[in-house]
């Protein structure tokens, strides 16, 4: 790894370090933390439920606006993954703009991956990102008291962005010089873990699908399909039988997928947020459904069956 931090790598540290600081602290000395960061930290079901701090609501929003991620990133993955094809099949070169944008963000000399594994990757990542715009918009139950503050809007907004600067920024054309002749169109690694990878990735982009829709069911009419209810019920089925978090699980595993494609240190950098971030929410939401409901069941853990 060289020994430079761009901008990506340094938000993404700081990211990782301060979700993963903050919630083990809360979870673990919650009554010795201030109001103030508990109310930013916590949201949804497990937010602060405290009357201090109150102040903070001027810059809290309707988690319904979560559905905003996806929107902004199905959009922009899907042009960018049009580009990259457009790149490397009809001969087009990078514009400056876009060379030089990457260029700043990254700091990159030389591309990091291959053609096919940043192509897959995006894909991948595209596919994603297209689900969860879905889900939001059709799928998923906001509850409209549902609350997060402007800083998660914020870093979900950054997040995927970075995550398909990271893909672009690093493959052959998009960094370094745009010498055709030197392409590395694919390599033994990817050659290797292309197929795998993305049958894993698949197989868990289904089973977060599913998981997410038993969720929305547990608000609407089994006949219907109607909403017909805001509360928060115990989930059953398929992963829940083994963890709180299945979805959080698998978002673990879809970033694990795309860092084996995209082994870079900002990648490495962006996963390591993610990997934080989502244990530490699945730790807080295992701990909320034990409080919350007297007959949860006992063998489920927060995210890693028989682990964590």
């Amino acid at each position: 790894m060289d020994d430079y931090i761009n901008i990506i790598d340094f938000i993404f540290l700081n990211l990782a370090f301060a979700v993963t600081f903050t919630g083990v602290i809360i979870n673990n000395f919650e009554k010795y933390v201030p109001a103030f960061i508990i109310k930013g930290y916590r949201y949804g079901s497990f937010a602060y439920q405290g009357s201090d701090a109150n102040y903070l609501q001027v810059i809290e929003i309707p988690k319904a606006y979560y559905r905003h991620f996806y929107l902004f990133s199905t959009i922009f993955s899907a042009t960018m993954l049009s580009y990259m094809f457009v790149v490397y099949f009809f001969g087009v070169t990078v514009s400056f703009p876009v060379h030089f944008v990457l260029r700043l963000l990254l700091q990159e000399n030389e591309p990091s991956v291959s053609v096919t594994a940043a192509l897959i990757a995006l894909s991948l990542l595209t596919v994603q990102c297209i689900r969860r715009l879905y889900e939001t918009y059709y799928l998923q139950v906001f509850a409209k008291s549902s609350k997060m503050n402007l800083s998660h809007y914020l870093a979900g907004i950054i997040h995927y962005f970075a995550c398909i600067i990271a893909v672009v920024g690093q493959a052959p054309l998009f960094c370094g010089q745009q010498n055709r002749d030197s392409i590395k169109w694919n390599d033994l690694r990817t050659t290797i873990l292309a197929v795998p990878c993305t049958i894993i990735f698949l197989i868990t982009w289904y089973e977060q699908f599913r998981t997410n829709i038993i969720f929305a069911n547990l608000r609407k009419d089994k006949k219907s399909g109607e909403v017909v209810t805001e509360e928060h019920k115990i989930p059953h089925g398929r992963m829940f039988e083994y963890v709180s978090s299945p979805h959080r699980m698998c978002e673990i595993i879809l970033y694990t997928i795309l860092l084996m494609l995209v082994p870079t240190k900002t990648f490495f950098c962006i996963y390591l947020w993610v990997l934080g971030n989502q244990i530490q929410t699945a730790i807080q939401a295992h701990e909320w459904y034990k409080k919350s409901f007297e007959k949860y069941p006992t063998n489920r853990y927060a995210v890693f069956p028989r682990v964590l």
